[in-house]
């Protein structure tokens, strides 16, 4: 099957989800994790002139309604060159693609194999999710891509960021049973940090409709930093779908304990 045959399906189940559900509301293995204080997003701290100070901010994937071409607040769909805008993102729940149910003898939009609950947010029931038909990195214009931007970070300082990844499949996408498979990996690209830009992949080893935990550390070059998700699958001529969850809490500050000196 050639890819271009092979696009139009998840492409056709979003269109057809967003006219007809419109309405609708909605690492792998675990490191030890650095010494980092929590950092709450909507809140702030006082500086030593006793004025309220913004604190980090990393946008959460918890919040907003469910659904094809919709994301949670200040994250955006990446329109660039590592991307095809045209391919599909959205909200997805822990069952089905942009929330969706079953409405056609054709078309089923719940993932074969339902997600669990992520860890440590049992009620949590949205992720923002991507769609990749490119197998290797250079194929940029085969997978679609969200970001986001980390804000308020103070230069020169130590942060880490804590989310989780996951891949999961459905059936029956047209006449000809077109079916996605497990992703190769997610990855993750964020520019504007220690000595420019990292990227860093978490991989799933067919892991389907399990939740991989990842801690990346990073040291903020500006005030400022951006965060771009997207991720490859396992053969070139067949899709997948790539999740991320984001906590409200998942952006914080790594404390220096300083050593003690002995004379």
């Amino acid at each position: 099957m050639k890819m271009k045959v092979t696009k139009r399906f998840p492409l056709a189940l979003g269109l057809a989800g967003a006219l007809l559900f419109s309405s609708c509301s909605k690492e792998d293995v675990m490191t030890p994790q650095p010494e980092a204080g929590s950092v709450n997003e909507h809140s702030g701290a006082k500086t030593n002139a006793g004025e309220l100070a913004a604190l980090p901010a990393f946008a959460n994937t918890i919040s907003g309604n469910l659904g094809y071409e919709k994301l949670p607040i200040d994250w955006a769909k990446l329109d660039g060159p590592l991307t095809d805008p045209s391919i599909p993102v959205g909200l997805s729940s822990r069952t089905s693609v942009w929330g969706l149910e079953n409405w056609s003898a054709l078309i089923n939009p719940k993932w074969v194999k339902p997600l669990p609950p992520v860890p440590g947010n049992p009620t949590a029931n949205s992720m923002v999710t991507v769609t990749s038909y490119a197998q290797n990195p250079e194929q940029t214009k085969e997978r679609s891509g969200v970001f986001t931007t980390l804000n308020n970070l103070k230069p020169g300082t130590t942060y880490t960021v804590t989310f989780y990844v996951a891949s999961t499949t459905v059936t029956g996408l047209g006449s000809n049973q077109a079916t996605s498979i497990c992703a190769k990996y997610a990855e993750i690209k964020m520019f504007n940090v220690d000595n420019g830009s990292s990227t860093n992949a978490v991989y799933f080893y067919g892991k389907e409709a399990t939740w991989l935990k990842k801690t990346i550390t990073f040291k903020a070059k500006a005030n400022s930093a951006k965060f771009v998700f997207s991720g490859l699958t396992q053969l070139g001529n067949r899709y997948s779908y790539i999740h991320l969850f984001v906590d409200r809490n998942s952006l914080k500050e790594m404390h220096v304990t300083p050593q003690m000196v002995v004379l």
